[in-house]
Formats: C-alpha cells, structure tokens, sequence
C-alpha cells in the first residue's frame, strides 16, 4: 500500500486520538461534578429530612425525602451512564477502530468514510462522526458486502449504493501497526492472525472477525424465537453475546442490562465469557444456570441432584438393573410425550382440582360443593390452582365466621331466657355462647382449612402411583422409592419445576424482555416449556449443536420439538456451516467421528494432524501426557486441558500429573474459569476451549452411539493440538476413519 495512504490513516487516527482524549476529560470533569453533587444532595437532604419520619402522617417530610430519593437516583444514573462512557473511551485508546468502508449512496457523487469501532465517537459541535458503533446499521456493510453493490436497513427505510474501499487496521496502544484493503473471505490476514493465537484466557469479543452467516444472526429482528445451529468452533456463543450486545444498542429504550438474561450451562462457562460485553462497552447483563433458577424456584428441604451427579451416574454407574431403569426414566422423563402426560394431569388437577363439600349447621347450608366449584371455575379464574383453591379456602371460611356470629347471637339471646342463666352477669353468658358455638363449628373450621393443603411432592407422586401397572411401572416404582427417601434427582426437577409452576404460579418475570439459551441441545422439553412460561414477556436466542449432546438419553432431540414448544410463527432459523475454532486437521477429525461429511466448513488453518496413542496403563498415560505438556509448553502454548470421562478419573490423573507438572483440577460447576493445564471431567468441559486438549479413553472406553457426541465434543474443544491417549485399544469411534486423518503410535500399533 502507497506510502502516502498510509500517511493520511496516521494522521486520521491521531485526529480521532485527540478527539477522544478531549471526551474523556470532559466526561472525567463531569464524573467529578457528579460525585460532588451528590455529597452535596446527601448534605441537604440530611439537613432538611432530619430523619425517615416516625409520625406517617408528616406530608411534608414524607414529599422532601421522596424528592431527595428521586434526584439521588437520576444522578446515579447519570453517573453510571458517565462511568460506562469513560471505560468505553478508555478502551478506545488502545484502539479506536478496526475497519474503514468508503461507501457512496445512490444519487451521491462522493464517497462517506465510514470507520469502525466498539462505540460511537463523534464531535457534538461540528457532528463530525469520527468512529461508528460496530451495531449501526451502515456499519453492517462492513460484515455483510465485497466491493461492489451494497446496502444497509435503517428505520426510514433500505439505503443502496457501492462500497469501493474496505479496509482492516491492527491498532495497539494507539500505534498503526498494519492495515491492508480486502474482500469478505473467510481466510483474510485478520481472522487467521486471531484464529492462531495461543489462548489462555476468558472468551474474547470477536468483533473485529464477525462473519457474514455470523452478522445475519446478530443483527436478526423482529423474530419472538431465534434459532442459531452450527457445529463447535462455529461461533454460536460469540454470536449470543455480540447479538445481547446489539440488541442493547437497537433498543435501548425498552431493552437494558436488567432486562436480559443468559442460560448457561455452568458457572465455569459463566466466568469463561464474562469479559466479552464489558470489552465491547456493556455492562454484563444477568449470567445463570438452570439450577440456579431451580433451586431460587424451588425451594425444598429434597436433597435435589444436579446435572453433573445425572452425568457421574451415566458414565460411571455400569450396567446394573437400576442403571438400566434410571436410564429408561431418564428418556421417559426428557420425553415430549412426558411432558404431555404432564400436562394432561394438569389439565385434570383443574378440572377437578378438590373433593368439594357442603358445609351445613343444623341444617343450615353455609356453602354447597356447587358454590366453591363455581368459585373455583368462575370468579376466581385469574389464579392458579393453589391459590385459586385458598381463595376459595378463605371464602368458606368467612361463611363460616358468618355463622359463627349469628349462632352466638342465637344462642345468647337462648341463655337470657334460661332461668338457670338468668342469674349470671351478661359477659359470662357471652363467653358460654361464644365456647359453644366454636367448639361445634371447629370440626367445620378444620375442613375448610384443609381445601388447597396439597403437597407439591405429593402431586407429583400420584402422576407415578397411577402408572404401576403401565409399560414405565419400573420407571415408577424408581420413581417413587427416590421420593420416599427425600431424593429429587436432576430428571425429575424439571417435572416438578414446571408443576410447580401450574400449581402455585411462577414469580413475575415480566421485566424480562431477551433470554439467550446457550447449549440448547442439552435442555430437555419440559426444561425449555419451564423457560418458556418462565419468561412470558421476553424474545429468546436460542443457540446450540444437536451433535454435541453430552446426554444422549437427556436433550431437545430436534429443533422441531423447539420450534413446537415456543408456540409461534415468528421464528428465524439460522444453521452456520463453518468451523472457526480448530484447525483443518482437528476440525476434519472431529467431523468424521460426528459424521459430518466435507470440508466445506473448514476454515484454512492448517496444522498437526491428531495424535492418537495406544498405552498399556494409566502410568504409561501419565508419562505421556507429561512428555507432551513439555512440548507443548515449547512450542508456546498456555491453555491445555486434559478431559477425562468422570470425576473420579479426573481426580486420579490430577493426582498422578501434579507430581511433577503444575495443574488445576475443575470438578466443581461453580468453579471459575482455569488458566494454564487443567483437568476436567468431560461434561464441564463443554463450550470452552483450549490450545491443546489430551483427551483419556482409558478404563471404560467412550462406547456405543450413545456417547458419540459426547466424544465428538470433547475432542472439538481443541485449537491447536489434538492428543487421545487409549487404552489397550483403538478408540471405537476411530474404527473406519482413514489413516491419514491422525498420527497413531504405541505398542499395539
């Protein structure tokens, strides 16, 4: 490129330096100002509201603290709003943009140059816009368009025209290391720099690399359900999060940081993609876990299982007959036709919800069993089941009262007339009235109290009770013998979650307004119908990969049954093709024991073919992977992990491995993310990646279809270097795959 190009991109850039600086010492001046007017708030209102009155009757008092309160809040926001800026200025130092597209509108004669970075900069006196947000909507030509035609969507309408520059710029520390022009190609000079790195850190924006399959599902609207499938290393996650990000740009008048959350499969997976919004100038919106919900939803004294204990039981337990029969309720339970069951016996629960009865005195009908069951059906309607039934409960029980007071009166004015009374004075008679009366009406009190006292766990039974003599008698009888002994194991929470929910009613979460599921694949029908009626307000992204299901017995199974589930037409499907995370070599690996078939997804990256090693022991395995750490660690990488099948596998090569090589052990979900080697059981390690993954096929081989895609996602969490240590023999999955798609070695080779 002519020197004198890139003389003008140095000056601009200096330009655009000063111009930043400048905002932020006048977002610094105001920050101050702020904090200073909020001393001298907290000083006035403690002058004039002397304290929280004690007399609510004190108006003014009452109106002065509420003022007081509101101006705090506005400054606070102001002052946050002031801090985000400056964090986004800040981070524009270092680099204030990426890209540089020249565009010219039909029916313009010249060209606008548009350039590219993580937030807007622009002059307020002069308009100059001397940075556009990467979300605006002319900055979607960059991801979207080569040279040639173009075009952008606003809300006024489509803008058309020709791109005739596209630019790319390294920038560090305010310093032009390079640019060059270029095309839309999946191997251009930026992505494979990035592609090539070593990592040993959280998930990082890819904003600079955004794809144009990846743009289209970032900037998706208008849609209630967004569907993005793709395979591992396709960017699914990085999508979710870009998308949260321009969804908090579009509409930041109705969608904020509070009103957006994310479904994780872990906290481990929550530490790892923490930085992303912050590094693209958001604050983190609310990252959690289904148990975490559950368990904040719940609420129960059950010893209540979690995912990793149904993961440790399926690939640790063997094949004993309640193995047999925990994994038929585990399928039984994950099932559509479960969740209909479910919903039949809801849908019975209401139409017959309570064992109504008349409650009569002395021949006196207080309330017939038809007037609660109209209650119940009629005027009550707008509540769920338990409390609709305690709303009748209490209506029965006012009656009651109402009795009470009249048989009172009766039998007093009765004693008056009593000659053997007479004689008393009349508060004694009162009491004797009151003591009978209650006494004859406790039996009544005792059954109204007694309408809607359902258990939630006993509910849940009866679905089993009433299936002993069925085709799942034995999923049953489990069933029920887990419940009697105070146990809710993770197939079942979800059942008892969403009854819950139709039973008593879920918490308003109406505030809600974007939910991201990520790892869909692993949610089962019911989990997502929880979701779904959990979030009733809200748009969802849902991302995921049906061949990366590490529960073979426990997922969504399709997309159809998730389409089904959301109950609308308003849905876009999005499936990426590519493969960004590994290289050609691991990518093309990972796709044969996957089954997917050419290398039209394969990013060209090249690098080592996979190593397979057959070994004799779990010793010669350790010494292996020790020899390899070394190598690796030569050659530069820093993030290794080494994925066992279980826990107690994970804690036994840790043990052995951190004689002589510094490792971490993750067998916790709530643990953070890892630096340097690790070692981690294979269900934790989904969704995260590293340099270099060895992973063990050790004492209980990978085995059946069943535990394919587990294999298949384990061995896809590999960047750079791919090793697979086996025991004894060729793992199954590698049986027919040609030759040269891995390097084999060792003694039975």
């Amino acid at each position: 490129m002519e020197d004198r190009e890139r003389a003008y991109e140095e000056k601009r850039l200096a330009r655009t330096l000063d111009e930043i600086e400048r905002q932020l010492r006048q977002m610094t001046e105001i920050e101050r100002a702020f904090v200073n007017n909020m001393r001298t708030t907290y000083k006035n209102m403690w002058k004039e509201v002397v304290a929280a009155p004690n007399d609510l009757q004190d108006m003014d008092q009452l109106v002065a603290a509420k003022l007081y309160l509101d101006e705090m809040r506005n400054l606070e926001t102001t002052y946050k709003s002031a801090q985000q800026r400056i964090i986004q200025l800040r981070k524009m130092l270092n680099s204030p943009y990426f890209a540089r597209i020249d565009f010219v509108e039909n029916g313009e004669d010249s060209a606008e140059q548009i350039y590219i970075g993580i937030a807007m900069v622009q002059d307020e006196e002069s308009l100059e816009i001397f940075v556009y947000d990467w979300r605006a909507p002319i900055s979607s030509m960059f991801y979207d368009y080569e040279r040639g035609p173009a075009g952008y969507n606003t809300p006024a309408g489509r803008v058309e025209g020709e791109l005739i520059l596209k630019r790319q710029f390294r920038i560090e520390n305010g310093k032009l290391k390079f640019m060059f022009d270029s095309d839309i190609k999946i191997d251009d000079d930026i992505l494979q720099e990035v592609l090539g790195r070593s990592r040993d850190e959280k998930m990082k924006t890819i904003v600079t690399t955004i794809q144009r399959e990846q743009n289209r599902a970032i900037r998706d609207e208008g849609h209630r359900l967004l569907i993005v499938e793709g395979p591992a290393g396709s960017g699914k996650t990085s999508i979710a999060l870009h998308r949260v990000a321009f969804l908090l740009y579009r509409y930041r008048d109705s969608i904020t940081n509070d009103s957006v959350v994310i479904l994780s499969p872990n906290d481990i997976f929550n530490d790892y993609i923490s930085e992303v919004l912050p590094e693209l100038g958001e604050e983190n919106v609310r990252q959690t876990t289904f148990m975490a919900f559950a368990k904040d939803f719940l609420k129960t004294n059950m010893v209540v299982t979690d995912l990793n204990e149904q993961m440790e039981y399926m690939l640790s337990a063997g094949n004993s007959e309640e193995y047999g029969i925990r994994i038929k309720s585990m399928k039984y339970k994950s099932s559509v036709e479960f969740l209909r069951k479910l919903q039949d016996y809801v849908n019975r629960l209401y139409d017959n919800p309570w064992d109504f009865e008349d409650f009569e005195t002395n021949n006196t009908v207080i309330i017939s069993a038809e007037e609660q069951k109209k209650l119940f059906i009629g005027d009550y309607t707008y509540l769920p089941l338990i409390p609709r039934l305690k709303k009748v409960r209490n209506r029965v029980l006012y009656l009651i009262k109402q009795q009470e007071y009249k048989e009172i009166a009766r039998l007093n004015e009765k004693l008056k007339k009593d000659p053997v009374m007479m004689e008393r004075n009349a508060n004694e008679r009162m009491k004797i009235a009151v003591r009978t009366v209650l006494k004859r009406f406790k039996p009544l009190r005792e059954k109204a109290r007694q309408i809607g006292n359902i258990s939630l766990i006993d509910a849940y039974r009866r679905i089993f009770e009433d299936a002993m003599d069925g085709d799942f008698s034995d999923v049953a009888r489990f069933t029920l013998e887990q419940l009697d002994q105070g146990i809710l194991l993770y197939e079942d929470l979800a059942p008892v979650l969403y009854l819950k929910a139709k039973m008593f009613g879920i918490p308003s979460q109406e505030n809600i307004r974007h939910v991201v599921v990520d790892e869909a694949q692993d949610y089962t029908p019911i989990q997502m119908e929880f979701i779904r009626e959990m979030f009733p307000q809200s748009n969802f992204t849902v991302v995921g990969d049906l061949n990366q299901s590490i529960n073979p017995y426990a997922n969504i199974e399709n997309t159809d049954i998730l389409k089904g589930l959301f109950r609308t037409d308003s849905i876009s499907h999005i499936k990426l093709t590519k493969s960004y995370r590994s290289t050609c070599e691991i990518t093309r690996f990972a796709n044969y024991i996957a089954g997917i078939e050419g290398d039209a997804g394969l990013v060209n990256r090249t690098g080592e073919l996979p190593s397979v090693k057959i070994v004799r022991s779990v010793d010669e395995c350790v010494d292996g992977i020790k020899r390899d750490i070394k190598n690796m660690i030569s050659e530069g990488f820093r993030s290794m992990a080494v994925i066992t099948r279980n826990r107690a596998e994970a804690e036994t090569i840790h043990r052995l491995l951190s004689e002589s090589v510094k490792c971490n052990l993750v067998t916790d979900p709530e643990a953070v993310f890892p630096h340097g080697i690790t070692v981690i059981p294979s269900y934790l390690s989904k969704g995260l990646e590293f340099d270099v993954v060895f992973v063990l096929n050790l004492d209980i081989p990978y085995s059946g279809k069943e535990e394919k895609s587990l294999f298949y996602t384990i061995c896809s969490r590999a960047l750079h270097r791919l090793f697979i240590y086996s025991l004894g023999k060729l793992p199954e999955y590698l049986n027919g795959m040609p030759e040269d798609a891995y390097v084999l070695s060792g003694p039975y080779c």
